[in-house]
């Protein structure tokens, strides 16, 4: 018991003095936070679009809209993919996504994941349509929250299968 007792005063002894010299000013002074955004001539800026099709049920329909910002700082061909085909297969019976890109129109599905388009460079604002139907019977991972959809990339750079 007497062990008990001097150990509780040594623990408050310790925390009153922890708080005099915070009281003292010690202490961090300040904190700092930052985001480095890399680019280079060959690259693209992108502001993407964060789509959320909501709580969903057996055999829903629907569709779902947003647009993106793209800024190409070089002209040419690029390549744009549906990620996670697979995936979207076993929750989805009909899965479509309509991009629009400047003047050009792209389509993509679940059995046409990918297609190239040439572009000249600039800045676009890129819309993204989505149409769906969910599966009567879905499985597989029914819970998803901010997984990468779509990916843009120069033609016949395959980073992208990192994101699979």
């Amino acid at each position: 018991m007497k062990a008990l007792l001097i150990g509780l005063i040594a623990m408050v002894a310790i925390a009153t003095a922890v708080f005099a010299a915070g009281m003292e000013g010690y202490g961090p002074i300040a904190y700092i936070s930052y985001h480095v955004i890399y680019t280079n001539s060959t690259s693209v800026e992108i502001v993407p679009a964060y789509i959320n099709l909501g709580n969903l049920t057996p055999g829903m329909k629907g569709n779902a809209s947003a647009t993106a910002t793209i800024i190409f700082h070089k002209s040419g061909e690029y390549e744009i993919k549906l990620l996670h085909e697979d995936k979207l297969s076993d929750v989805f019976s009909e899965f479509n996504v309509t991009i629009t890109i400047g003047n050009k129109t792209i389509t993509l599905s679940l059995s046409n994941d990918e297609a190239s388009f040439n572009i000249t460079a600039g800045k676009y604002t890129v819309y993204i349509k989505i149409f769906y139907q969910v599966s009567t019977h879905p499985e597989g991972d029914l819970n998803v929250k901010q997984e990468p959809l779509l990916i843009i990339h120069p033609h016949g750079d395959h980073d992208e299968d990192s994101q699979d």
